[in-house]
């Protein structure tokens, strides 16, 4: 399932995309880097939010984040239920590897979560 989303946003980074979801009161991991070249990215991070799988990635321009979205299913790999969404320069990526998520809810929230920073 992809579902790219393209809109300006006043804060910026994956710092920013990561305190929006502690803001929200979500369960956040720690975050660390992750291997940028495979997703073609200026810089990632990986964690977890709620016990998903999270994949944040920084691309150079709005066209490169687009071929970030396409390159999210290699990262999600086998999940059987996944998303990736796309704000500006910024690929936010949701996998549920532990398959805790039954009915879609929590990967639904952090998706409002991610797209309400665009409203900001």
């Amino acid at each position: 399932m992809l579902l790219p989303l393209l809109q300006g946003c006043g804060k910026k980074g994956i710092p920013a995309e990561i305190q929006a979801f502690k803001d929200a009161g979500r369960s956040v991991s720690e975050f660390t880097d992750a291997d940028a070249s495979s997703m073609q990215a200026k810089r990632c991070q990986q964690g977890t939010v709620d016990q998903m799988a999270v994949l944040l990635c920084e691309y150079p321009n709005r066209d490169a984040a687009a071929g970030g979205v396409r390159s999210a299913s290699l990262w999600a790999a086998e999940s059987p239920t996944w998303l990736a969404l796309q704000r500006d320069k910024i690929v936010f990526a949701v996998a549920d590897r532990a398959e805790v998520d039954h009915n879609g809810k929590t990967l639904s929230a952090l998706s409002k979560v991610f797209r309400r920073l665009a409203k900001k």
